[in-house]
């Protein structure tokens, strides 16, 4: 009996307990309000044009995850926008489109956090932007929930480090890369273009649309309706499907017909890139947690290039900062079919000439001069200095506008792709043959190490390079290459002199290297012709036996005792600023005043001091001069101790055409010249001669060419202002 009123008790307070519960879900208190909007995913499944997108996140699974847990904004396309894409891609419905396609684009027009409108221009690397911080550039990106697997590389492993290769055939394994970001999406609106100076002809040329003042855009999508609540974040409706962005690896390996890149991305994959274990993120996989073997990963950098191809983050990111969130990366890439042109017709052995052996046969500093200007650590739009500079032609990296056949803005840099390639001046000018045959490597290296290839390349005229091959710069060590570390090195040479070995600074590398480069080209006119040198000096180019030398013998060795013969052999590659020519031995030359030449002259140089002016100050050093000196001879049989002082200094300075320079080798016109005197001089030039004409116009001095009595420079400043001839009549005429 006791058990049975105890279990009536139970059951009435239970019948009281369920009579209670009923009572408060019941209550007007604790009903949900009408107004709530719910989360995410039925915030965009109430809103009439945005079915599409609805489905799209069902068909996900993203509408469990958006209604579940997290604070993420939406970028809802339109049902109107989601046709155009299905129109675009030949799909007839949001189910068509591929699953892993499908969740890559939907994913990507959600972003981490809740973000309203104002917010999203209130932003900066640091944090929000307030009165204290507001010169703090804007952040204009923001991190997606997508996100690439890690992805595997095929490797080949070389002496010191491991290459990237595409072909799988060719490998000796492969490495897992970790990735460590998610993809980014800019957004654009006005506060962040004016400060920038990104201009709406700048928008345009990467998304095909006007960028409309006063709107903010989701990468190339304009948003139509702002800040929709909802529980767990924002909706905003945008009037384009976004597709997910590329990185700068994904754009050189998308393929589209008659448009690829493979080319430029196998050669920074075979030069640039450097493989770093990652250990935390190798045992974070979670087949470790069930004692599975897994690969390695791997981080991946490309030391040497502005940026790396394959990261999302381009820019240093921690908890109290975030620079990719302004910080993006520009690229110019050519096609196959203009870099293969390049490879093929100027760079290998293709050429028919005896260039390099193949493009992964290539050293670093070539390499470099290829590939690097091809990536900037900026976005690259129309209105930059840079983008100025590579299309019109005045910067070392060239480009055609007109061929122009991709212009996309990626998830780590905007990528333009050209159907053109315009080498490097090194490689088209007469520095070409010293840059794209191996045998001229030393030579090559000096150029650059002095900074004088740029300048020799980019001169426009006929210039005439002198290149001295490896075999004889070691054969008298004039020139040897000692590397430290990495792609660092300097120069040594044997000083013959001093039976010494020392080092080479790049000023007097340089002064060798321009006084290798005539600023002319010989034309066979003259005997012997006289060409200046970009260093100042002249050349001797005799064309009766080929030989060329500086107005010093060539020798063994830089200004060796062992003199030489040196002949040029011309290298037949086209150059287009002048020619190149093969020649064993530097240039020597010797470098002396005005004073020391006179001195020379006995005669000339007594009178001279005895007209007081052996300071030669009635010279402009900054002019040229053409100076007849006469003969002792030709000064004995005049009485010049009879004339005036003032008579003798104006015959003396008549001596001196100033000017000019000119040589027996025709180059400069017959015309009437002004001596320091202010008298004038007719001269006729011809090859091998000068003559000073006299009143009638007949041969009054007749200089025919003659070593050691003509042509002898004169030196100031280290180079040549001045020739000396030696005449056999005194100028009284």
């Amino acid at each position: 009996m006791r058990y049975l009123r105890t279990l009536k008790l139970l059951l009435g307070i239970l019948l009281i307990l369920c009579v209670g519960c009923e009572d408060f879900t019941q209550n007007e208190k604790y009903k949900r309000p009408d107004w709530l909007p719910g989360k995410l995913f039925t915030t965009v499944s109430v809103q009439e044009n945005l079915t599409m997108f609805t489905e799209c996140l069902r068909l996900t699974g993203l509408d469990t995850i958006l209604d579940v847990s997290g604070c993420f904004t939406v970028f809802a396309p339109t049902d109107e926008a989601m046709e155009q894409y299905l129109s675009e891609n030949q799909y007839a419905s949001v189910s068509d489109i591929p699953s892993d396609e499908l969740e890559k684009i939907t994913e990507f027009h959600i972003i981490q956090n809740p973000w309203t409108l104002e917010q999203l221009k209130s932003l900066s690397a640091y944090g929000w932007r307030t009165g204290d911080n507001s010169n703090r550039s804007y952040a204009y990106k923001r991190q997606t929930i997508f996100k690439n697997p890690n992805e595997k590389y095929w490797i080949r492993r070389g002496k010191t480090k491991d290459m990237i290769v595409s072909d799988s055939t060719i490998s000796d394994g492969y490495k897992k890369v970790f990735v460590k970001s998610r993809k980014y999406v800019p957004i654009f609106f006005d506060e962040y273009m004016d400060d920038n100076g990104i201009t709406s002809e700048d928008f345009s040329f990467y998304f095909d649309r006007a960028y409309d003042h006063g709107n903010v855009y989701y990468a190339g999508a304009k948003i139509i309706q702002a800040d929709i609540f909802a529980e767990n974040g924002f909706v905003h409706i945008i009037d384009r499907v976004v597709s997910p962005m590329l990185n700068g690896k994904e754009l050189l390996e998308r393929e589209m017909p008659g448009e690829t890149y493979h080319l430029f991305l196998d050669l920074v994959y075979w030069y640039y890139p450097a493989f770093e274990a990652n250990e935390a993120a190798t045992i974070k996989q979670p087949e470790v947690g069930f004692g599975g073997v897994v690969d390695t990963l791997w981080d991946l950098s490309f030391p040497g290039l502005d940026f790396a191809i394959h990261n999302e983050s381009t820019g240093t990111e921690g908890p109290n900062v975030n620079q990719t969130l302004v910080r993006h990366n520009g690229m110019f890439a050519p096609t196959d079919d203009a870099f293969r042109d390049f490879i093929d017709v100027l760079l290998t052995v293709k050429s028919g000439f005896p260039h390099w052996p193949g493009y992964r046969a290539l050293p670093m500093d070539i390499v470099k001069i290829i590939v690097p200007p091809h990536l900037e650590s900026a976005p690259i739009y129309p209105s930059t200095n840079y983008f100025q500079e590579i299309f019109s032609g005045e910067g070392r990296f060239q480009l055609n506008e007109g061929d122009i056949v991709r212009k996309e803005f990626g998830s780590n840099c905007t990528f333009i792709g050209v159907n053109s390639y315009t080498p490097n001046r090194v490689f088209t000018s007469v520095t070409g043959p010293v840059f794209l045959r191996p045998a001229y490597s030393l030579f090559r290296l000096a150029m650059q190490y002095s900074n004088t290839d740029d300048e020799i390349a980019n001169i426009d005229g006929e210039l005439s390079l002198f290149a001295i091959p490896d075999y004889a710069l070691n054969s008298d060590s004039s020139l040897m290459v000692n590397w430290s570390d990495g792609d660092n090195y300097y120069f040594t040479e044997y000083n013959r002199t001093i039976r010494h070995i020392e080092s080479l600074w790049p000023g007097a590398i340089r002064d060798r290297m321009l006084n290798q480069v005539g600023t002319s080209l010989p034309d066979g006119s003259a005997k012997k012709e006289f060409i200046q040198t970009l260093g100042g000096n002249y050349i001797i180019w005799n064309n009766s036996d080929n030989t060329v030398r500086g107005n010093l013998p060539c020798t063994i060795g830089y200004n060796g005792d062992v003199v030489m013969t040196c002949y040029a052999a011309p290298l037949e590659e086209p150059a287009d600023n002048g020619k190149t020519y093969s020649v064993k031995y530097w240039f020597n030359f010797e470098n002396k005043s005005m004073r020391t030449v006179l001195s020379g002259f006995s005669k000339f140089s007594y009178l001279l001091g005895m007209a007081g002016l052996s300071d030669l100050s009635f010279l402009n050093r900054y002019e040229n001069y053409t100076v007849f000196v006469p003969s002792d001879e030709a000064l004995a049989s005049y009485q010049t101790d009879t004339m005036s002082m003032e008579t003798l200094r104006g015959f003396l300075k008549n001596h001196f055409l100033r000017g000019a320079m000119i040589f027996t080798d025709n180059k400069l016109p017959s015309g009437y010249y002004e001596t320091a005197g202010e008298a004038t001089l007719n001269i006729r030039t011809g090859p091998d001669v000068i003559e000073i004409l006299d009143d009638t116009g007949n041969p009054y001095v007749v200089i025919p060419e003659k070593d050691s009595i003509t042509n002898i420079t004169v030196s100031e400043r280290s180079t040549v202002s001045s020739v000396v001839h030696e005449i056999d009549k005194m100028l009284i005429h």
